[in-house]
This record gives structure tokens, sequence and C-alpha cells, in this order.
């Protein structure tokens, strides 16, 4: 439960106020600095780890470490600093760049990493920020805050990107989005085993009318038509409930968590979704006595593939990026379940 200490605006806590933070039973044990992401998901892990440095958050008036472990009834005091302006200055933050010419870049984003500044989201540790401090040149096409990007990916899925670098290479991968020419792959590590080896899923998704942050399956005339196609690659583990397997995704429309949310309506949430899964990290060991040691942290999403035309001379284009490292362990420990991939 969230205490605000101070005034609130008429949709919450205002984004300067002080913020009193009491630890529940379900939080016991987690880490400060990954709990309080998941509780003021505003600002991202790097930035908490600043603020605690910078001594903005304290437990019972005193500083405390990233690491500090949460312990039942404790409270934590956020002091955040002053909301800044939206216009992102450049950062130097190394990128995972794929491909670069004169009208696009091809990125791999890091997972834990926000796309762009936005009200009540970090101003700062963006991914345009490290775009910003990469390249001087970037398309203008539309807000300010977001030179460059045509779409995006969320803070915690890691995987390709395409960033424009003039207007002309940004309509024309806008309008490719918008008109469906673009195909994404997306490789998810979810719970349990589907009885069939491939399936479609077609739900529309609407926003939540409890929780702006989610995005639920609805059937009403203000949802949008969602639909993604799948195909299973790779298994942990034994029996349809205490496994997990990796899903190879194709979703032919681009809704905000839409891979996230039609998995778990189907049964099969993705690992450490902390939104729509069942915990927030796990251990491989749980499956794969042998494996090495490895700790799931965040959803296990990413995206892999990323197919379109270039905007100037209309080649065709595939990228891939491949899994990362908090990921890879887990893609190796799992057996393959189908030959032809």
């Amino acid at each position: 439960m969230t205490v605000v200490v101070g005034s609130e605006g008429p949709t919450g806590p205002s984004p300067d106020e002080p913020r009193l933070i009491r630890v529940e039973p379900s939080d016991v044990g987690e880490r400060l600095d990954r709990w309080l992401s998941q509780q003021i998901p505003e600002h991202s892990r790097s930035a908490i780890r600043r603020f605690i440095d910078e001594g903005r958050i304290t437990i019972a008036a005193k500083r405390c470490r990233a690491s500090h472990k949460m312990h039942l009834s404790e409270e934590v005091l956020f002091d955040p600093p002053p909301v800044p302006s939206l216009i992102p200055l450049p950062e130097d933050h190394q990128l995972d760049v794929l491909h670069q010419d004169d009208e696009i870049i091809v990125i791999s984003k890091e997972a834990g990493m926000i796309v762009h500044p936005a009200p009540g989201a970090a101003h700062e540790g963006t991914l345009v920020n490290a775009l910003l401090g990469h390249t001087q040149t970037l398309s203008s096409v539309g807000d300010p805050g977001r030179p460059g990007i045509v779409h995006r990916l969320d803070r915690e899925t890691s995987g390709v990107m395409v960033i424009a670098r003039t207007d002309a290479a940004h309509r024309e991968l806008s309008r490719q989005f918008h008109d469906r020419e673009v195909s994404k792959e997306y490789l998810a590590l979810s719970h349990g085993t589907p009885t069939t080896m491939t399936g479609e899923i077609d739900l529309p998704l609407a926003r939540s009318l409890t929780d702006p942050k989610k995005r639920v399956v609805r059937h009403e005339q203000k949802a949008r038509e969602s639909f993604t196609a799948w195909k299973l690659v790779r298994k942990l583990g034994d029996g349809p409930e205490e496994s997990a397997c990796w899903f190879h995704c194709f979703p032919r429309t681009g809704r905000t968590h839409q891979i996230r949310v039609h998995l778990r309506a189907i049964g099969h949430p993705i690992l450490c979704d902390f939104l729509y899964g069942r915990e927030s990290t796990l251990e491989l060991s749980r499956w794969d006595d042998d494996a090495p040691a490895a700790r799931l942290q965040r959803h296990a999403l990413h995206a892999w593939r990323l197919h379109f035309r270039h905007p100037g001379s209309q080649q065709p284009l595939q990228f891939e990026a491949p899994l990362p490292a908090d990921l890879k362990p887990w893609w190796e420990a799992a057996r393959p379940l189908d030959s032809d991939r």
C-alpha cells in the first residue's frame, strides 16, 4: 500500500511530492531497488539507484543501499527530484547498434530501458537520451521529445528496434508500421505447455478500467482488434503444469502489451511479468538442477527479428537481435521441440 505525504492531484500523487511506501508480506526479501522499480514504475531501476545514492530514498529516516532486503512493515520514504523538462538531453550510453546508414539506425534495446521520456516516466536514461548522445542526425517528425522513434518496446522487453534519421525515413517507416507491412517476431518464455504446437490468438484489447497501466481482453466497441500467431520451439521441465515453454510469436497488430496479455489470456503468462504474471523473480534451477546459476528478474520477452523495407531504397531487410545474457541460459537449458526451426 502506498501512502502519499503531501497533496494529490485529480489522478493521484503529484510527481514531485514525497511518498511513503509500506512493505507488505509479499514484498519481504526483495531488493530495495527492484521492489521500488515496481512500486514507482515511472522511474527506471537505474534512476532509483541514483536516488538511493543521493539520499532521496530513506528507511526510518536513515540512508540505505540498493541491495537492502525488505523487512515486513518497513516504511520507505521517497523524496523525488523536481520534475524536469520533457525535452531530452544527450547522454553517453553505449548502444548495441546492429546497422546504421544515412537514413536508419537499427539497435538491440537492452531490458530496463524506457524508449522515450514521457509524463510520469523517466526523463533520463531513456533510449532517446542514448540516441542523442550517439548521433546528431535524428528525424524531427512529431513529438520533439521522441526524435527518431517510429515504434516502441516495453521497458523490460529487450530486442530489435529501427530508428529514423531523416524525416522522410520517419514518414515511410511509420507508414509501413501503420499498413502492417512490417513483420515482427518475438521469443517469450511462459508458464505451462499448450496442448498444440501452434496456435492463433484473436482477442480484442482495451485499457483496464481499474489500472490505467494495464490492458485487458474486452469484447466491446472501444476494444481494438489484436492478433498473435505462435508456435512452440523449446520446453523446460516435464508435464503441462510444472513446465515452461519458449513461444515464437508473430504479432500481426501492435497493441500495447499485446503478447503479454494474449499469452496470459490462453493460460500461459510470461515468466516474471510483474503486471500480468505470477512472480517477480525465478531461478533456472527450479527446472534444471544441472543448469548454471541464472536468475530471471524481468519479463522473459525479447523482440527477436524485424522485417521491413529500407525507407530509401525499398530493399527488403531483416535484422535479428540475439538473446541477451539474462535470457540465454534459459534458452540453452530448454530442449528443442521443432527441429525445422
